[in-house]
């Protein structure tokens, strides 16, 4: 650990020297013109703004593209600056949706001091009619270079839609956007462009999430009170990111309100959830949040019926806490972290089942603004995945024998990086991370005990470490660049990669934005996960001499316009990503201690391109959008399939989202989402041959047996899935507590969406003797209405 902050510390310090050394270059060259900077917060919870838009305009009476002399838009930590202000008298003005616009007249003169450049604002909460998904359609150039396959997501949205039991889903929400899809219905799990849900980079604070679901995927490990802000990265990501092929999903946690103590909370029919927050004297504010999922409680008060019987025990919970300190003007501290744990317990007379997973993150934060032009961001960061899964049988007498996997990651993270407006055309970011990796994985039969005693000496160490800078150039008013170039390292097994990013756009005509983006990722980590059983047996490994790291290169080509004077925004994407060196386990794979893992596993390629069309409304009492994707997966693997192509599960070649949301007054809101997509790929059964028993060939005695023989490899297509699921909202006050009752219902016409098929051969014809096979179907939920009950106060 020392070595790891040592390594860090030395990278972090000479690239803050560097920046600053040119800060102190630029202001020399630059008199008399002038910079301006500050933080953005809200006036009432005086917590950061994040993504605002804060222009420097001529007269505000008529701003649009051709008015505006300086645009930003603030980063996560609510800061803002500005370039290179010449001598005069201009307007700063501050504009975000759910934001009453901020107006400030500034006076530039030559040989202000520094006071005379640093403006924090205050933002004051404007009520709109809804908030959904934040594409600006009116960015300059250099903000749509750096969006590309961008979206953000308002947590506020999100309260509006429909649910299960009234738990508000994050991932849920995410994929109702195009280019994301599911595994299956009853997943939370993200298939993004193509990929596989653990090539999605999940951070939360900054911290790396491995397993960000609860019920076996139904459910994401998120709190939606407890976030602020949203981000979905669905490619050709900028070089802060990395380790990951697909895409980056930032997560950021509410800071607290410096107002008052409050807090809010739900109660419903299986789960309950809690959010306190407020003051701690007049520089610090906290926030806390906590949510149950209680079914072994509903069990134990039905205890002996036959419910009871027929269901798992199982529960989980989250805790979500942030603490924000702010030391001075220029100097903020932040510690936030999360804890969530499953347990799932399942006994019979023959078998027992025992299913346990959890995420545990910290992170202690410095944010300091050295100078008007450099902002800079140093992180200590703290990560566990704990996993394991047991299954009893019963051989003879009361002994049981268990199968047992258990996969544990621990990470320590040093992270620093630095963020510097260098002039007008130039934006520079740059950054180092080192994280100390610790692997544990256990796979093992015990008799009569499960057993999760390791041996340290099995433990897998190594190093990963990270250098990246990126350069958001703004060449012309209607052409900007986003170059970006990241250095890894894992040291597992020395390897070292560079990785190029580029992404652009140009202003065709009046707002028609013409985009694209290139980029090359890698990843270091796998996750494994076995096909031959139905239970989860998920487990991370990372690249060693003999498993080299999955790589991935994205193409993405787009435009983006508004129309109807801004009320309708429309955006095309076309994409193409080839990625190498995937994994997956050998169709003879064994599992057994005795058998390192990456002796059965087997590598292959994938390939996934498509078009995604982006229709929303976000503005008024009614607001939504329409999504399409039209796409294509396929995975290779040459011991695999007989070498042919096939399509992954989680391939569907049309995915069409509905989401509306509409506001009728203070106390009534609607939401409805409807989905459409193509049939899962699956492996089934093709045909069958019968054959005499070797003891009794005799027809009429039942002695002919049946053989399946299968389709290729997922060569067989379900039929297509839709779904309507309903929400409506209404708010009226006990006393003078505000409150509010969510009914929903999900699957809201009954249709019977086939989460699998298989073939039943229990019905035997006893003049033949041959089975009569008859195909029937898993589905998912069917009508599940729901209601949830909420308060504020």
């Amino acid at each position: 650990m020392k070595t790891l902050v040592h390594i860090s510390a030395h990278i972090s310090l000479y690239l803050i020297a560097l920046l600053s050394s040119f800060s102190a270059y630029s202001q020399a060259i630059n008199t008399p013109s002038q910079q301006i900077s500050g933080l953005v917060t809200e006036r009432l919870s005086g917590e950061a703004v994040i993504g605002v838009n804060v222009l420097l305009v001529k007269d505000t009476a008529n701003i649009t593209s051709t008015t505006i002399l300086r645009g930003a838009r603030t980063n996560k930590f609510g800061f803002y600056s500005l370039a290179n202000i010449p001598e005069g008298a201009w307007f700063l003005v501050v504009r975000g949706l759910g934001y009453r616009t901020f107006f400030k007249a500034v006076e530039v003169r030559s040989g202000s001091d520094a006071d005379a450049v640093r403006i924090n604002v205050l933002l004051d909460n404007q009520r709109v009619q809804s908030q959904a998904v934040t594409i600006e359609a009116q960015r300059d150039v250099r903000e749509a270079a750096k969006s590309v396959s961008k979206v953000d997501v308002s947590p506020i949205f999100l309260q509006q839609l429909p649910s299960i039991g009234g738990e508000k889903d994050v991932f849920r929400l995410l994929q109702l956007l195009p280019g994301v899809k599911t595994s299956s219905e009853l997943s939370s799990g993200l298939n993004v462009r193509g990929g596989s849900s653990d090539q999605n980079l999940v951070l939360l604070d900054g911290a790396i999430v491995y397993n960000p679901s609860h019920l076996g995927g139904f459910l994401s490990t998120f709190n939606a009170d407890a976030l602020q802000d949203i981000k979905l990265m669905k490619g050709a990501f900028p070089a802060e990111y990395g380790g990951r092929l697909s895409s980056v999903i930032d997560l950021t946690m509410r800071e607290g309100t410096k107002e008052k103590f409050s807090g809010a909370g739900s109660i419903g029919t299986l789960t309950s959830r809690l959010l306190l927050e407020g003051p701690i004297g007049e520089n610090a504010t906290f926030m806390l949040s906590a949510r149950r999922f209680y079914l072994d409680l509903v069990l134990k008060a039905v205890a002996g019926t036959d419910l009871a019987g027929s269901l798992p025990n199982y529960y989980f919970y989250d805790l979500n806490g942030k603490i924000n300190y702010k030391l001075s003007d220029n100097d903020r501290l932040y510690l936030s972290g999360y804890y969530g744990q499953d347990v799932m317990d399942y006994s019979l007379d023959f078998v027992k089942l025992g299913l346990d997973w959890g995420n545990a993150t910290g992170n202690l934060r410095w944010a300091h603004i050295i100078s008007p032009s450099l902002f800079t961001n140093f992180s200590l960061i703290y990560t566990k995945y704990n996993y394991s899964t047991s299954i009893g049988t019963k051989l003879f007498g009361d002994k049981f024998t268990y199968f047992t996997t258990v996969s544990q990651i621990q990470d320590w993270t040093a992270r620093a990086e630095a963020q510097y407006t260098y002039s007008l055309e130039h934006s520079i970011k740059a950054g180092t991370e080192v994280t100390h990796h610790t692997f544990r994985n256990y796979t093992a039969n015990n008799l009569d005990s499960i057993s999760q005693n390791f041996s340290p000496n099995n433990d897998v160490r190594g190093i990963e470490a990270a250098v990246y800078v990126q350069d958001e150039w703004e060449i012309t008013p209607k052409l900007a660049l986003n170059l970006g170039l990241r250095a890894v390292y894992f040291g597992t097994n020395n390897r070292f990669a560079l990785e190029p990013r580029i992404s652009a756009s140009y202003n065709l005509v009046e707002n028609v934005m013409v985009k694209g983006a290139f980029g090359m990722t890698n990843q270091f980590l796998h996750l494994l996960t076995r096909n031959d059983i139905a239970l989860p047996s998920d487990t991370w490994f990372p690249s060693t001499e003999s498993i080299v790291p999955s790589s991935s290169t994205q193409f993405v080509l787009g435009a983006e316009t508004p129309l109807l004077d801004d009320e309708l925004f429309v955006s095309v994407e076309g994409y193409y990503k080839t990625m190498s060196n995937i994994y997956e386990y050998r169709d003879d794979a064994t599992f057994s201690a005795n058998v390192p893992i990456a002796n059965e596993l087997t590598s292959g390629s994938g390939v996934g391109y498509g078009v995604e069309v982006f229709l929303q409304k976000r503005a008024g009492a009614f607001t939504g959008w329409i999504g399409y994707t039209l796409s294509l997966v396929q995975r290779t693997f040459p011991e695999l399939n007989n070498g042919k192509p096939y399509f992954p599960r989680y391939d569907r070649r049309h995915d069409i989202s509905v989401v509306l949301a509409y506001k009728l007054d203070e106390k009534w809101e609607f939401g409805a989402t409807w989905i459409y997509g193509t049939g899962q790929a699956m492996t089934m059964p093709a045909g069958r041959f019968d054959f005499p028993d070797v003891n009794n060939n005799a027809p009429a005695q039942g002695a002919l047996r049946a053989q399946y023989f299968s389709t290729e490899r997922n060569g067989f297509r379900l039929p297509a899935t839709h779904r309507l699921d309903l929400n409506v909202t209404y708010s009226f006050p006990i006393a003078t507590l505000p409150c509010y009752v969510i009914v929903s219902t999900y699957n809201t016409y009954n249709r019977a969406n086939p989460l699998s098929w298989y073939v039943d051969s229990s019905n035997i014809d006893k003049a033949t003797g041959l089975t009569q096979p008859v195909i029937k179907q898993v589905g998912a939920f069917p009508l599940l209405p729901s209601i949830s009950f909420g308060f504020k106060f």
